[in-house]
């Protein structure tokens, strides 16, 4: 005989299916304190993680691969049709898991030796950002902190691009020319990508490599702000060697991030 957690839920009432759609927007995410993690992979990923996990929907056919993990958190597993899922993801088709997930509030964590912070000034896209979380997962980034005006991190566009990198990486969103004053009292360079810095191939120190670092990125179109560029201890650019007028926010991260760890 199957146990409670294995048996087939009774069907999603109507407020239920109103409660996932409403974490489709930002101001539902807010009401709600919960925001969504979509695809079987993904949903597989945030049960295995410490993370508070509130509801779980799986078609039928994916149901399988996810019920020891929700019957080890004592969660019953909701399966409903393909085309229900599908209807209450932001995904254009999606026939296998979404779950609700709630908030965790990151620590902010000290800036050490050899450890990279990277901090983010008004990054408003949120694919970009979505990458960024996954870049500095794959190179080891200490934290992410973001200015209130980046990306809100819950977005289904952002939790889908970070590939299950947000359950790992500390995000934080702070005044950054509060947070990036306290960075350099504390003796951290302070380092910002700019069209008009040092070339990063050619530095003689490591980007980093000091006493504890942070690396800000700036807006898509406008770069970093004024007051962000004040408290840089250090410009870095990119050299450029064919046309393009600039480079993708999450590409820029990459580049930059790479040469901190070949360093």
């Amino acid at each position: 005989m199957n146990s409670p957690a294995q048996q087939k839920a009774p069907e999603v009432t109507r407020a239920e299916q109103k409660r996932v759609r409403d974490l489709h927007s930002k101001k539902g995410r807010r009401e709600h304190n919960a925001f969504l993690v979509e695809g079987g992979k993904s949903v597989a990923e945030l049960l295995a993680a410490d993370w508070p996990v509130l509801a779980v929907y799986a078609s039928h056919e994916a149901a399988p691969d996810l019920r020891d993990a929700t019957a080890r958190r004592g969660m019953r597993l909701h399966e409903v049709s393909a085309s229900l899922l599908t209807s209450l993801s932001t995904f254009e088709s999606n026939d296998s898991a979404l779950a609700i997930a709630g908030q965790r509030a990151w620590p902010q964590q000290a800036l050490r030796a050899g450890e990279l912070t990277l901090v983010l000034d008004d990054i408003r896209d949120p694919g970009n950002l979505g990458t960024i979380l996954r870049l500095a997962d794959w190179y080891g980034v200490t934290q992410v902190v973001c200015s209130p005006t980046t990306a809100e991190w819950q977005a289904p566009k952002v939790i889908a691009a970070s590939m299950g990198s947000f359950l790992r990486m500390p995000l934080l969103v702070r005044e950054l020319p509060d947070f990036l004053a306290q960075a350099r009292a504390e003796g951290a360079d302070v380092l910002g990508a700019v069209l008009d810095g040092e070339n990063t191939h050619r530095l003689r120190q490591p980007v980093a490599k000091t006493a504890g670092a942070v690396l800000v990125i700036g807006n898509e179109s406008h770069g970093l702000s004024a007051e962000v560029q004040a408290l840089l201890t250090r410009r870095l650019t990119i050299p450029r060697f064919g046309q393009a007028e600039s480079l993708n926010a999450g590409v820029a991260t990459g580049i930059l991030l790479d040469g901190w760890r070949r360093g």
